[in-house]
């Protein structure tokens, strides 16, 4: 049988671990959890392990936060929602002023 070369093997793993994405843009609410205000967001892109959205709010990396894509006129089902992780905070160039906030879904 033959061998895989070592870097054959490495840019197969790096390219297969990370999940396809989803281009999206719209809207989305999000709230840390355990608190009842939802906040507004947007999402820029999602894939099966996670988003990535703006807010003009502030979270801090490793809170947990509940997403839906509900609107706020519809009553809420709880099944629509999703628990998420930050895991990234970043600021975007000028003259967009919202922060980035890539988010890994919690199982």
């Amino acid at each position: 049988m033959d061998k895989l070369e070592p870097s054959a093997v490495a840019e197969a793993q790096t390219s297969s671990s990370r999940a396809v994405r989803h281009e999206l843009n719209i809207p989305l609410r999000y709230r840390l959890e355990g608190q009842d205000d939802w906040a507004m967001g947007e999402a820029i892109n999602m894939s099966e392990s996670g988003l990535l959205f703006t807010s003009d709010q502030l979270l801090e990396v490793d809170a947990k936060v509940q997403i839906t894509f509900q609107s706020i006129d519809m009553p809420q089902i709880k099944s629509s929602t999703r628990l998420a992780r930050v895991v990234r905070r970043t600021l975007s160039n000028w003259p967009e002023t919202r922060v980035k906030f890539g988010a890994r879904f919690c199982s």
